[in-house]
């Protein structure tokens, strides 16, 4: 009867001692309960396109906020390389495993600060990774890093312009010298233009109400078009420029999200672009290398406003509304 007894027990004994290693020996069988951390350094808020659509994508990849995923939210406020860096040395000091940026420069610092670390990092929609140094090409990353890549928008755009208002050539163009994101457009939409036939009346501003003065000045057959080109100064208040514009009966356009009012605009879709970086960032939780997950590209949207083409006197062929992403019918916005 002892020896009975002894059997059962050592057989339970052993029966416990499986199920608690059940889990390390058949790990793919059962998920690990580590929170997966993801670090987040940008600009860029946390209700953003990008952002959002990021966490949308880890949502309808089954991560559920605060048990199987939470995010840590670094907001930067201007481009000082040294706050850069204190913010990304901060995340690393939080247990996390992996790092998601939106902008180039604290794409390259990141990449930079996270050599030897082993911790992966995504970029979310930068225009360059090759050139810019974060990745060795598009399919073979080669790095700790990969990401998402913006298509270039300004020539596109320009091309839309001409298509859209046929014989335009003459673009007023406000912008202010020392803005960082006017800056960085200006050189290359310099060079754009004038190949493609098109002339930028140039005006150059200190503030929206300038911008709004310039606008009401022109006279006809000052410019065809107006083009806004990304700016700190000016891109928070776009609505006042654009209702400058229609006021005028002056088509205005751009190449990024701005107030709906605008006639059209060719955006990269970052929401889009967001849920593509949560689909490598799941990956990679799930152990692929990240150097072999190839940079994936975003969409484009080409929104166009019928409203404001009506208040304008413009007639949108149905051939570019039938190439157009969104449409924002004659009782949309742009009251």
């Amino acid at each position: 009867m002892d020896k009975i007894r002894k059997g059962i027990f050592n057989t339970a004994v052993l029966l416990a001692l499986s199920l608690a290693i059940a889990p390390v020996i058949f790990g793919g069988c059962e998920q690990s309960s580590k929170i997966f951390t993801i670090g987040i350094i940008s600009y860029a808020p946390l209700d953003s396109p990008i952002m959002t659509g990021f966490k949308d994508g880890m949502t309808e990849s089954g991560y559920i906020d605060g048990k199987d995923i939470r995010y840590i939210y670094k907001g930067l406020v201007d481009r000082d390389e040294h706050k850069i860096d204190a913010a990304i040395r901060e995340i690393l000091s939080l247990d996390i495993d992996l790092i998601l940026t939106a902008e180039t420069n604290v794409s390259v610092r990141a990449k930079e600060l996270t050599k030897g670390t082993g911790i992966p990092v995504l970029f979310g929609g930068d225009p360059a990774p090759v050139e810019n140094g974060l990745v060795k090409s598009i399919n073979k990353p080669g790095s700790n890093m990969t990401g998402i890549r913006a298509l270039e928008t300004t020539q596109k755009a320009l091309e839309w312009m001409m298509i859209i208002i046929p014989g335009a050539k003459k673009v007023y163009l406000p912008y202010k010298p020392d803005d960082p994101a006017s800056i960085m457009v200006l050189p290359e939409l310099e060079i754009i233009a004038p190949q493609m036939g098109v002339e930028l009346v140039r005006e150059t501003i200190s503030s929206v109400e300038e911008a709004v003065a310039g606008i009401e000045r022109l006279q006809p057959g000052d410019a065809d078009a107006v083009f806004l080109i990304p700016s700190l100064t000016l891109n928070s208040r776009s609505s006042e420029l654009i209702q400058a514009c229609i006021k005028r009966g002056i088509p205005v356009f751009s190449s990024m999200q701005l107030d709906e009012s605008i006639l059209f605009t060719l955006i990269n879709d970052f929401h889009d672009a967001g849920r593509k970086a949560a689909r490598l960032a799941g990956e990679i939780n799930k152990g692929v290398r990240v150097e072999d997950l190839p940079v994936e590209t975003s969409e484009l949207q080409l929104i166009i406003n019928l409203k404001t083409a009506e208040r304008i006197g413009i007639s949108i062929p149905d051939d570019v509304l039938l190439r157009a992403d969104t449409i924002i019918p004659h009782g949309g916005a742009g009251n």
